[in-house]
């Protein structure tokens, strides 16, 4: 079953330039996606007036945040790829208290036991320095606790055939399956010289 996973995953790798220059990957798992954080930023409103700041604090069962994200990559990113992670809530004491409140609505939870959205787009990308459309998350306060806007990771593929394949690659050694010869090996299948080489 092992050597069959790999044997899949090469020949994914192998098979997946496409003529825009891009990958076409068979909907890799939610966890095997490279996290773009740096480069894809997600921007977190209240989606109403801002319920736990200002000089009067006020504690409410239920607040909502709209979230979306920016490119600021030089690439574009697979749209249907991008996912929002909800990675911690943390108190205005800056104790974490994720474990106190209920994130609602999600669409699913990570290996890590960590919820996330998927970003709606009715484009097949989004653009180097574009927004996305924007996500409602609603967490519920049973204890009324007073606490920032969750912290927010993204997740999904960027359309560099270098950088998506790296960082997919690189999560799969992580795992253990594949091997660091076999990712280099796949790396280079994949590469924009690798048909050129004789």
């Amino acid at each position: 079953m092992t050597i069959m996973k790999k044997t899949s995953m090469l020949s994914l790798l192998t098979l997946g330039c496409a003529v825009s220059g891009g990958l076409v990957f068979a909907n890799p798992s939610v966890d095997d996606l490279p996290d773009l954080t740096g480069g894809v930023v997600p921007i977190v409103q209240y989606k109403n007036s801002e319920p736990l700041s200002g000089t009067n604090l006020t504690s409410v069962s239920e607040v909502e945040y709209t979230v979306k994200v920016r490119n600021q990559t030089g690439d574009p990113v697979l749209a249907d790829s991008l996912i929002l992670v909800v990675d911690a809530v943390k108190e205005i004491s800056g104790k974490e208290i994720s474990d106190r409140v209920k994130i609602e609505g999600f669409d699913g939870i990570t290996a890590e036991g960590k919820p996330f959205f998927y970003i709606p787009s009715s484009d097949a990308e989004l653009a180097p320095y574009s927004e996305s459309e924007s996500v409602t998350i609603r967490v519920s306060n049973p204890d009324y606790l007073r606490f920032f806007p969750p912290s927010i990771r993204v997740r999904g593929l960027r359309r560099s055939p270098g950088e998506a394949v790296k960082g997919l690659l690189e999560s799969l050694v992580q795992k253990g399956i594949l091997a660091p010869e076999e990712a280099a090996n796949a790396l280079r299948a994949t590469s924009p010289t690798a048909s050129t080489n004789p």
